[in-house]
């Protein structure tokens, strides 16, 4: 089967356009501000309020043995306040091009993959990528992952085209090294690296002298990383060597979240995806494989309008209006010294609190006052009341009286705890 280049436009637009209503449909009510997107803000901020570029980025916390961890590059951080500045640090029109950095792959992958192995194919693979579910809810936060697809994609294309100029070489190591440069997930592209070395080998096409291109494009992306180790005597290396030394191999420890994966995975999968579609071009199985890749396209596609697709990530209901809701309430009791705290998600510190009081010019007390703190403004889950709560930043105050408790919904509560 066929397709002209009026259905092919036709049927792009329409995939771009589901794509792009399943992501930003209810977007203000569905941003996810918590966790890693806050502590990103406060950290960007230091640095430009003290003047001082930093030459690395957020450190690694799934992988703290011994309180020693690793940093990945300052990309994600330079493009973070570079937004901050351009749009007066609003969180939604900040998290807005992250989602879109997906769009921007999805589309650049359709044209790729359309030069590759024609119109079908690439519409095909479009559609099921665009839709799949995992990716929706994910998709509307400020997160460093987001990079990974659209570097992923960049460096293939480039692989891809290594025998037209060896400048190519230099592209495809360049952009694998901004991957890493974001997250070391990254890393996983090496194992496409080999398999090419490997085919260049068998076909006795391997010069050596290219994959020294290839090393400089990777050092040239992790160039402020790797002055930072210079400067710091090699403390990522030495971190590294300290983690295999010191820590206990499990699943948590090797593979963090299981789903940070699949972040680098899915462009190699797409791309792999219309390789054995075209495979199977000139036999009777094509159209076959086709109609049940449409059929879970659609699937997809319902799962992305139903529940799944409109909730935010974990923790639900605690989105921007609801914390808002919070910060109006603070300012309005007008403390003069107080603490912050959540235990609705890890992030018992409530680094978004933190930041919409920061925003505001409201100071808070440092991370490590909770002890000393007078008073303490915690949001807690109904299954975990403030007068049970064994957190430190809970604990230190006591003994404690509850001034008020205020129902936010979501079972959800305010407590303005204070201390006795």
């Amino acid at each position: 089967m066929k397709l002209n280049k009026s259905k092919t436009i036709l049927l792009f637009l329409v995939i771009t356009g589901i794509s792009l209503f399943i992501r930003f449909w209810h977007y203000p009510e569905l941003v996810n501000f918590h966790g890693d997107p806050p502590f990103y803000l406060h950290e960007v901020k230091d640095m430009l309020d003290s003047g001082k570029i930093r030459l690395v980025g957020p450190i690694v916390m799934s992988k703290m043995i011994q309180g020693r961890g690793f940093y990945t590059g300052p990309l994600h951080y330079y493009i973070v306040a570079l937004l901050g500045l351009a749009t007066d640090w609003n969180v939604i029109q900040m998290t807005a091009f992250f989602t879109l950095l997906w769009i921007t792959f999805l589309v650049l992958m359709f044209f790729w993959l359309k030069n590759k192995f024609g119109n079908l194919i690439a519409l095909v693979v479009y559609a099921f990528v665009s839709f799949l579910p995992v990716f929706i809810p994910l998709s509307r936060t400020m997160w460093n992952p987001h990079f990974m697809p659209l570097f992923g994609l960049l460096f293939l294309w480039a692989l891809d085209k290594r025998r037209k100029r060896p400048v190519y070489y230099l592209l495809s190591g360049f952009f694998l090294g901004l991957g890493v440069n974001v997250h070391y997930a990254s890393v996983l592209w090496l194992l496409v690296v080999f398999w090419v070395i490997y085919l260049e080998l068998k076909k006795k096409e391997f010069l050596f002298k290219h994959w020294l291109f290839f090393s400089l494009g990777v050092l040239l992306a992790e160039s402020p990383l790797v002055l930072f180790e210079f400067r710091h005597n090699f403390y990522n290396l030495r971190t590294l060597i300290f983690q295999l030394k010191y820590g206990e191999l499990s699943a948590g420890y090797t593979f963090a979240l299981p789903y940070y994966f699949l972040f680098p995975a899915i462009p190699v999968a797409g791309f792999l995806l219309g390789f054995f579609l075209q495979k199977l071009k000139s036999s009777k199985f094509l159209m076959p494989t086709v109609i049940l890749l449409g059929f879970a396209s659609l699937w997809f596609l319902r799962v992305d309008l139903g529940v799944y697709g409109r909730k935010p990530a974990y923790p639900v209901g605690w989105n921007l209006t609801r914390q808002k809701e919070v910060i109006s309430l603070i300012i309005k009791d007008n403390e003069k010294e107080f603490e912050v705290a959540e235990t609705i998600n890890s992030d018992t510190r409530a680094s978004e609190i933190r930041w919409w009081l920061r925003r505001a010019g409201i100071g808070v007390m440092g991370i490590a006052d909770y002890n000393k703190a007078p008073v303490l403004y915690l949001v807690a889950p109904e299954s975990r009341p403030a007068e049970k709560e064994e957190v430190w930043e809970v604990f230190s105050m006591r003994p404690f009286r509850i001034e008020f408790k205020k129902d936010l919904g979501d079972n959800l509560f305010l407590y303005k705890l204070v201390r006795i």
